[in-house]
């Protein structure tokens, strides 16, 4: 089991991103479509423009792209690799106050409720007082962290590479409950951080299903697939849910490799509807539309009204696509080349484009009126449209 999983982690480990592994051609011939090489990107006509309102380079390893920022107080906390944990003003990119710890980070910063968290390669995590930057308590959860925590008033939920979602007391660090999932045989390296709603935790697995959990207690309230096995060896049947679940209404959708977009009522506590795809991103909901970036570079779109198909973009295919957010009303997403995309979700169609970094774009998040783009070096371009 041990040398399976230590194998494909050495796979997977020299390619750039974990949606390379749609670029794999194992069988191909020359007679058939070339699948490897990036699609070159495509005159459009332009009507959004891109506007870069500042840049900061922080120059530490983000391959995963899991160190994402988080914004509290006003704050914007951004951390690195490095140990490095920085407070910028997000509308200036002015730098408050920076702290190194002398360690090595393996996920961004998580802030809320005057605390910020961050987690160690050693599967330790540590809360800070977010005024006096201060350690409060430095908890280990017997795995490596690969996503930010969930900060709630009185826990911080953690998600590990070994299946473990954990709770910890926000105050003391203390376990407050566990629950450990079935880990398959294969993985790929990387996970989606949890999602508190309405008093649950909702998370989903590496086996391909999503759970969902009573916040104060850990109590398993219900889980179920996004996906079943389908092939026959175990490479087919990796179907890693490595993307936080999405909400809209009452059911709660996700996605996971080689397998669905998948709906969940969150009342009748199963999946009620779902559709062929493969994503190591959560879809994106906006403009009455669900969009899911496939792992090859495609994008799905699905009316949120009555989940009927709507448009297909190929237009994208093996750029390493990093996840997508709705902002000023349209879908923006990231490339291998480091351009930015503006894409209309009513239509699919590229209204406005900026090469913003010199390396692939390996996350984007909104705060405010900006979006914040994070390079494979770390680097961070705050954007308006």
């Amino acid at each position: 089991f041990m040398q399976n999983k230590f194998i494909l982690f050495l796979f997977v480990g020299i390619l750039s991103s974990c949606s390379s592994l749609s670029s794999l051609n194992f069988w191909s011939d020359d007679s058939e479509e070339d699948i490897t090489t990036p699609a070159e990107l495509v005159a459009f006509q332009e009507t959004v423009s891109v506007n870069v309102a500042w840049k900061k380079s922080f120059k530490a390893s983000n391959d995963l792209g899991s160190f994402k920022p988080a914004f509290y107080a006003g704050q914007m906390l951004v951390a690195d690799s490095d140990g490095d944990i920085i407070s910028l003003d997000p509308k200036t990119g002015t730098v408050n106050w920076t702290k190194t710890l002398e360690r090595n980070l393996a996920a961004g910063v998580a802030s809320g409720f005057g605390k910020f968290i961050v987690s160690d390669t050693e599967g330790n995590v540590l809360g800070f007082d977010l005024d006096s930057q201060e350690i409060l308590w430095e908890t280990n959860i017997g795995g490596e962290v690969l996503a930010n925590a969930v900060v709630d008033a009185s826990l911080v939920v953690v998600k590990n590479s070994v299946g473990e979602l954990t709770a910890l007391d926000s105050s003391t660090g203390e376990q407050a409950w566990t629950f450990r999932s079935q880990l398959p045989a294969l993985t790929v390296r990387g996970t989606g951080e949890p999602v508190i709603k309405d008093g649950m935790v909702f998370s989903t697995f590496d086996n391909g299903r999503l759970g969902a959990f009573q916040l104060n207690t850990g109590f398993f309230l219900w889980d179920g697939p996004i996906s079943f096995v389908e092939g026959s060896s175990e490479l087919e049947n990796l179907l890693d849910a490595d993307s936080s679940p999405v909400f809209a209404n009452q059911l709660v959708f996700a996605t996971n490799y080689q397998g669905n977009l998948t709906a969940f009522d969150m009342a009748q506590k199963r999946p009620v509807w779902n559709s062929k795809a493969s994503s190591f991103h959560s879809p994106v909901i906006g403009q009455g539309m669900i969009m899911v970036i496939q792992d090859d570079g495609s994008i799905l779109s699905f009316s949120s009204s009555n989940l009927a198909p709507s448009w297909i973009s190929e237009e994208y295919k093996i750029r390493d696509l990093s996840n997508g957010v709705i902002f000023e009303n349209y879908m923006l997403v990231g490339d291998l080349e480091g351009y930015l995309h503006v894409i209309n979700p009513m239509t699919g169609k590229t209204v406005g484009r900026k090469k913003v970094s010199g390396n692939p774009i390996k996350s984007i998040v909104t705060f405010g009126g900006l979006a914040y783009t994070l390079d494979q070096d770390s680097n961070l371009v705050a954007i308006s449209l």
